[in-house]
């Protein structure tokens, strides 16, 4: 009996709206029933790699794309950048925030569209090399984050920053040209789920888990921090999520303060009665009883 093609599923939503926690839930919904469910995205990308391709690339990518989310930013006379290391040694995002400043002043908009385009540089390698050969086996590829949210996030911050050599009309076209690349087939998941959070609620959530911010998840970069720019950005995101994930067909879940237990409860059963996710259950099962 030929071999399924697997299903990919992709959660999106602002940061603290609990995209973690369902991939949990979904990852032992999808392994009761027999799938094989393999977490895909750039830090499992980056660790399953290693020194093959396109390991060695997304590193390097992956730097980058920090050096260049500053955007020349300084703090005491000090460029803020010097918090990303040169060579990638297993450093992890922790590491970077750990380093940072307090305030920072002197972000250039350049840099954060550049470093939204080297992720979108990251997405299309982890697709072609990550997700793709999952997918070929038959099995669930289950990423907890859409890029398509982080480029979101990079163009509210940089709308915030001061109007330099990238204007306003640049930012309005790169908004486009973004929405249409993560529209593209390629990089859309057979099943999409946003979780529509409130800011407000988000930002308890998130501040529970690592007791602080991180540099792309407020307005730090463009001179403010706390409760109420994480808030002004992170509505700004959500809206844009919401328009997308309208336009590209996904599940939108209401997480609107119910226990995460009832939005898992939905999520799971949503992606257990998708036709993709049961055929290849209906596979597994057949393949079980011939013995192979």
């Amino acid at each position: 009996m030929q071999q399924p093609r697997g299903v990919s599923v992709a959660l999106m939503g602002i940061d603290g709206a609990g995209k973690t926690s369902l991939a949990g839930h979904l990852r032992r919904a999808f392994e009761g029933v027999g799938i094989e469910c393999v977490e895909v995205g750039r830090k499992p990308a980056v660790r399953a790699a290693g020194a093959a391709f396109p390991g060695p690339s997304l590193e390097r990518l992956w730097l980058e794309s920090w050096r260049l989310l500053f955007g020349g930013g300084h703090a005491d006379g000090r460029p803020v950048d010097a918090a990303v290391p040169v060579q990638f040694t297993r450093m992890s995002s922790d590491e970077i925030v750990d380093q940072l400043p307090e305030h920072v002043t002197g972000v250039r908009r350049s840099g954060p569209l550049a470093s939204l385009w080297t992720e979108y540089t990251i997405d299309q390698l982890v697709r072609a090399e990550a997700v793709e050969p999952v997918l070929a086996r038959g099995a669930v590829a289950l990423s907890d984050g859409f890029g398509f949210k982080g480029a979101a996030k990079v163009l509210g911050i940089a709308r915030r920053l001061v109007d330099d050599t990238v204007t306003d009309a640049v930012l309005d076209r790169t908004a486009a040209l973004v929405r249409m690349a993560y529209s593209d087939p390629f990089l859309q998941p057979d099943l999409g789920f946003l979780l529509d959070a409130d800011p407000e609620r988000s930002y308890g959530w998130r501040l529970s888990q690592s007791g602080r911010m991180g540099p792309a998840e407020d307005l730090w970069l463009a001179g403010r921090s706390g409760v109420e720019s994480f808030v002004e950005l992170q509505r700004s995101v959500a809206a844009d999520l919401r328009s997308a994930a309208t336009e590209w067909g996904w599940t939108v879940l209401q997480v609107d303060g119910r226990p995460q237990e009832e939005t898992a409860t939905e999520a799971v059963r949503i992606a257990l009665a998708h036709p993709h996710v049961q055929r290849c259950a209906n596979i597994r099962l057949d393949l079980a009883e011939e013995g192979l």
